[in-house]
């Protein structure tokens, strides 16, 4: 303990300290970016049901229809598939 304390005294210990915070910081930021370019590209995949343009188009559709459940899929199906009767 003794050697490690007069280790961390001199120039070398405080930037061997400094380089470990360092790499600490960037590695938590790199961790986040990761997980906003996740988010955000999970945002706008035209595979996922919850993606920022189909909710535009369906929260439009609702107010318009005034019908809260609209999804803009099931109204084009109804439009070209009318209820037989």
């Amino acid at each position: 303990m003794k050697k490690l304390m007069k280790f961390a005294d001199t120039r070398a210990g405080m930037i061997t300290a400094i380089a470990v915070v360092g790499a600490v910081a960037l590695y938590a930021a790199e961790k986040k970016a990761r997980e906003a370019i996740g988010a955000a590209g999970n945002a706008v995949n035209p595979l996922n049901n919850d993606n920022v343009f189909a909710s535009g188009v369906d929260s439009i559709g609702a107010k318009l229809s005034g019908n809260k459940n609209f999804k803009l899929g099931g109204w084009i199906y109804d439009v070209f598939n009318p209820p037989k009767t």
